[in-house]
C-alpha cells in the first residue's frame, strides 16, 4: 500500500510562511497541497475539495481549531485531522483528540516527525475503510441468495431481523434445501458478531468417531495419527457463530458433551488437561422436527430446550410459488456470468412449469435445474433444456367418473377392445377440448389436465391432434 498516492491534505493555519514551509514539504513527498487561512475557510473547501487528510492549527482567526474541528467531524466522520498546536498548547491538543483528531503535532515543526504523523495517519485509515468494504462484501455475500417476495418469507426474515441483534440460540427448521444455513449467515451478519467468524459443521455427514474431535479439537498424541494439536469447530468460531447442521443426527454420547460445553462455556480437547473458554452463538439446524426424536428418546430433552430459544420454520418452495420467478431470475445471472454466457430468460412454458412443479429439493433443486439449463441453452431456456425428472412429473392422479353407454355393435365386440377405445376417443375430446378453451396454449393445458408438459406432447402426438 502506497498511503501517499494520489492523496490530498488540505493545511488550515493562519500564518502564511508556515502554510508554503508545509506545502514544499508534503509536495516534495507526493501530495497534492491546499492552503486555507481561517477555520471558516477551511469548512467551505472540505466540503468542495474532500481532501484525504486536513492538517489543521488549533489557534485561528474567527471559528477556532476545536469549533472547526467539531465541525469536520459532524460531517466527515471517517476524515482524518491532525491537529498543529505550540508546545505550550498541550492541554488543548488532546482535547482535540478527544473529540476525534488522529494525532497531535507540535510547533516548532518537525518535518521527519510531521510526515510519519500523516503517513500513519492516512494508512490508518485506509485500513479502516477497507476493512469496512470488506465486511460490507461478507454479509452481502453471505445473504445475496435470500430472495424472497412472499408474505411467508417476510414473517420468516422480520423474526431473524428481530432476534439476530440479541445473542441467543436459534433452531432452523426446514426441508433439505430451503436455506437453512443462509439463514444462520443472515443472523451472523446482522448480529453483533459479524466481525467474528462464522463455521459450520454438518452433523449428519460425520462419522460419529470425528464429530468430536471435529467439534472439540484434540491434543497431539490423543489418539493415533494425532500428530499435532488441531482448534475444534467452536475454537475456530471463538468471538463468532457456530452454526451446527443436522443436529439432530448426534449420537447421545455426543449430546451430553455439547450440553456441558453450552452450559458452561468450556471445553477440553481430547487428550488435552486443561479447560478452554469459548465465546461463542449457537445456531442449529434440522430437516426433521425433533419432537419424534424426544419421544423416542435419540435427543435429549434438556438440550433441545437449551438449543431452541427461537424456533425460526422456514417454508419449502412449493408454499412460496411467489418467489420461483425471482429466484430463477437470480441464478440465470449468477450463472451467466459464471459460465461467461448471456442467456436472455426463460420462455413462458419454461417459467409455467416452475410454478407446477413440486419441487421436492427446494431451492437447492432448482439453483441446479437453472444452472443445467444455462449450460445447454444457447438465447433462451426452453422445455428441452430442463432436467428429465422436472418434465416427467406428474401430480397425483385423482379418479374420474365417467358415464358410458355402448351401442348393441360394440357390445358384441371383446369388452378389453371397447374399453380402449372408449378410452382413446375420451382422452382425445377431453384433450382438445381443454385445448380449445386455452386457446392452444399446452402449458395451460397440462396443468388443467394435472399431467405434466411432456407428457401432454406424447399423447397429443399418439392421439394424433
Amino acid at each position: 500500500m502506497n498511503p501517499t498516492a494520489t492523496k490530498k491534505i488540505l493545511v488550515v493555519d493562519d500564518e502564511p510562511e508556515i502554510c508554503w514551509i508545509v506545502k514544499k514539504v508534503l509536495v516534495e513527498a507526493g501530495f497534492e497541497v491546499d492552503l486555507a487561512f481561517d477555520g471558516e475557510r477551511g469548512l467551505d473547501m472540505v466540503e468542495r475539495g474532500e481532501p484525504n487528510l486536513v492538517l489543521l492549527d488549533l489557534r485561528l482567526p474567527g471559528i477556532d481549531g476545536l469549533e472547526t474541528l467539531k465541525r469536520i467531524k459532524a460531517q466527515h466522520t471517517q476524515l482524518p485531522v491532525v491537529i498543529l498546536s505550540a508546545f505550550d498548547n498541550v492541554g488543548a491538543a488532546v482535547r482535540a483528540m478527544k473529540l476525534g483528531a488522529y494525532d497531535y503535532i507540535s510547533k516548532p515543526l518537525n518535518v521527519d516527525e510531521m510526515l510519519i504523523t500523516l503517513k500513519n495517519a492516512l494508512q490508518t485509515t485506509a485500513l479502516i475503510n477497507e476493512v469496512g468494504q470488506l465486511r460490507e462484501q461478507i454479509a452481502q455475500t453471505q445473504t445475496e441468495n435470500l430472495i424472497w417476495s412472499c408474505p411467508a418469507m417476510n414473517k420468516v426474515l422480520e423474526m431473524v431481523g428481530r432476534i439476530a441483534r440479541y445473542d441467543v440460540t436459534a433452531l432452523v427448521q426446514g426441508d433439505s434445501g430451503t436455506g437453512k444455513e443462509l439463514i444462520a449467515q443472515y443472523i451472523h451478519a446482522h448480529s453483533a458478531r459479524s466481525q467474528g467468524p462464522f463455521v459450520s459443521i454438518d452433523c449428519g455427514a460425520l462419522p460419529e468417531s470425528l464429530v468430536e474431535s471435529e467439534l472439540f479439537g484434540y491434543e497431539r498424541g490423543a489418539f493415533t495419527g494425532a500428530q499435532e494439536r488441531k482448534l475444534g469447530r467452536f475454537e475456530l468460531a471463538q468471538n463468532g457463530t457456530l452454526f451446527l447442521d443436522e443436529i439432530g443426527n448426534l449420537s447421545l454420547n455426543i449430546q451430553v458433551k455439547l450440553l456441558r460445553v453450552l452450559q458452561e462455556r468450556k471445553l477440553q480437547r481430547l487428550g488435552g488437561k486443561g479447560e478452554i473458554d469459548i465465546n461463542v452463538r449457537i445456531i442449529t439446524a434440522t430437516n426433521t422436527v425433533l419432537d419424534k426424536a424426544l419421544r423416542d428418546g435419540t435427543f435429549r430433552e434438556d438440550l433441545y430446550h437449551r438449543l431452541n430459544e427461537f424456533t425460526v420454520a422456514l417454508p419449502s418452495l412449493k408454499e412460496r410459488v411467489e418467489d420461483i420467478p425471482v429466484l430463477a431470475q437470480h441464478f440465470l445471472a449468477r450463472y451467466n456470468r459464471q459460465f461467461s454466457k448471456t442467456v436472455e430468460g426463460f420462455s413462458p412454458e419454461v417459467m409455467e412449469i416452475f410454478r407446477q412443479y413440486a419441487w421436492p429439493g427446494n431451492v437447492r433443486e432448482l439453483m441446479h435445474a437453472v444452472k443445467r439449463a444455462v449450460v445447454l441453452a444457447a438465447e433462451k431456456i426452453e422445455t428441452l433444456h430442463l432436467p428429465p425428472e422436472i418434465l416427467e412429473w406428474q401430480p397425483r392422479p385423482q379418479s374420474v367418473a365417467v358415464a358410458l353407454t355402448p351401442s348393441p355393435e360394440t357390445a358384441m365386440r371383446p369388452l378389453k377392445e371397447i374399453c380402449q377405445e372408449v378410452s382413446r376417443k375420451v382422452e382425445r375430446e377431453t384433450i382438445i377440448r381443454v385445448l380449445q378453451e386455452t386457446r392452444w396454449n399446452k402449458v395451460k393445458t397440462a396443468r388443467l389436465l394435472k399431467i405434466n408438459y411432456k407428457t401432454l406432447f406424447n399423447k397429443m402426438k399418439e392421439l394424433g391432434i
